[in-house]
């Protein structure tokens, strides 16, 4: 069973086709979207008509299904009981597995704003919060929205199509990947960032000043040092207010804050998970030998008596989609 049809999910189910053709394997895939695996790095290009959704569409579920693959879409896995190993779905089903795999892939971070619910993914809230957090997106209200998906696109799509002012919270590739599309499309955009120059993970203060100064030119205002606290609305605005007491003000506000890991049902099942599911050098997890992760909620660590015995292991998910490709080939 293979748990995630999103572009790294679907590229083990391809792999994988040859044994269900030959009936030497039979092969399960939940996918809690009701759409064909599309490249999310693209998404972005969507909603702003730079590209359509045919055109991003990976894999055809209809050519898996034909080949004798069980695909389910739409529906979310909620728990493993690693007892009897048995996945149990949104909708009440179970389907039984030999190996599981988890290509969960990753969900947009929501930072700490004041006006907005920030879900948390650690046992206990998982505990309190049950099965219709697992594998579900948070739901934002009016007005703020993630750039992960179809249904996200479609949102930033027709805001773009409207005229609105669109605020992109956040200065990292994706954020102003966006912003200047977005700007490129005549729509008009400001990013802010509590840091001094934007991606300063990737680039040094001069190299940061320069970026600054271009995106400027492209049509996109830039509000540095301004660290966001919360939602709010003066005169009937939507506005993002930071902590100097500026309003920025918006029609909509697009959270490009970072991603983590999809890891909350591993987390739920008792398999050991850190900054993703913690998997070896054979992308086999540490706590059972039959689930496996590959992927964004894949985070590969050699296992030996040292770091066995750490609480805070080092690494984290590629976040990349080559590597996750390479992965599922390898695993297949």
């Amino acid at each position: 069973v293979i748990v995630g049809f999103g572009p790294v999910g679907a590229r083990l189910c391809e792999e994988l086709l040859p044994a269900v053709k030959t009936g030497s394997m039979a092969l399960t895939v939940i996918g809690a979207e009701s759409d064909a695996p599309y490249n999310r790095v693209l998404v972005a290009e969507l909603a702003v008509d730079r590209a359509d959704a045919a055109g991003i569409t990976l894999h055809d579920p209809q050519e898996s299904m034909r080949a004798g693959v069980d695909v389910r879409l739409g529906t979310r896995a909620v728990s493993v009981d690693r007892t009897i190993k048995q996945i149990e779905l949104s909708n009440g089903e179970r389907v039984a597995y030999d190996r599981l795999v988890l290509a969960t892939g990753a969900r947009a971070n929501i930072p700490t704003l004041t006006g907005i619910h920030r879900p948390a993914f650690d046992v206990d809230s998982l505990a309190r919060s049950g099965a219709s957090v697992i594998g579900a997106d948070p739901v934002l209200p009016n007005g703020v929205t993630v750039l992960r998906d179809l249904a996200d696109a479609e949102r930033v799509r027709a805001a773009v199509s409207e005229g609105a002012r669109l605020v992109v919270l956040g200065a990292g590739v994706l954020g102003l990947e966006f912003a200047l599309l977005a700007a490129g499309a005549d729509a008009e955009v400001a990013v802010v960032h509590h840091g001094a120059t934007p991606m300063p993970r990737s680039l040094d203060r001069g190299a940061g000043i320069v970026l600054s100064r271009a995106l400027r030119e492209a049509g996109v205002e830039v509000y540095a040092h301004s660290r966001a606290e919360s939602v709010g609305f003066r005169t009937g605005d939507d506005a993002l207010v930071t902590a100097d007491g500026n309003y920025v003000r918006g029609d909509l506000l697009v959270l490009s804050c970072g991603v983590g890991a999809r890891a909350e049902l591993a987390t739920a099942a008792g398999i050991r998970t850190a900054a993703g599911i913690v998997v070896d050098e054979q992308l086999r997890s540490w706590s059972d030998d039959d689930v496996f992760a590959i992927g964004d909620c894949a985070h590969v660590v050699e296992r030996t008596v040292e770091t066995n015995a750490l609480t805070r292991l080092p690494g984290a998910p590629s976040g990349l989609i080559g590597p996750g490709w390479r992965q599922a080939e390898w695993l297949a």
